[in-house]
């Protein structure tokens, strides 16, 4: 696990997917070294990946720059991602109409079955 500023950033993996679970607030001061994280982990070539957003507090467009950024870089390597997210951040990519393009679940569970 890695903090930055307001957020616990930890990544785990299993079998083919990377599951990157965040706690707290993806804003501005912590975007860019999420970010770079990220970034680096897709390089190793882990065919799908998670985010588990389930505990996240607040998202800024920063924040949402990461999410939409990850979309890209999978998409141009034809790779899956899914989103798992609580009521507020459903609420907020729903109006961002992020959820158009971007798979949203409720639980691990759905996300792993949508990868499959």
């Amino acid at each position: 696990m890695v903090k930055f500023d307001n957020v616990k950033f930890e990544i785990e993996r299993r079998r083919c997917v990377i599951i990157f679970l965040i706690d707290g607030d993806l804003i501005i001061t912590n975007s860019q070294n999420i970010q770079n994280v990220i970034d680096k982990e897709i390089e190793k070539g882990k065919e799908k990946v998670i985010f588990d957003f389930q505990k996240i507090g607040y998202i800024d467009s920063f924040g949402i720059g990461i999410i939409v950024k990850t979309k890209s870089a999978l998409d141009k390597r034809k790779r899956m991602m899914a989103v798992i997210v609580n009521k507020s951040t459903r609420r907020l990519f729903e109006k961002c109409h992020l959820d158009e393009h971007i798979n949203l679940f409720d639980n691990e569970e759905k996300a792993f079955n949508y990868l499959k």
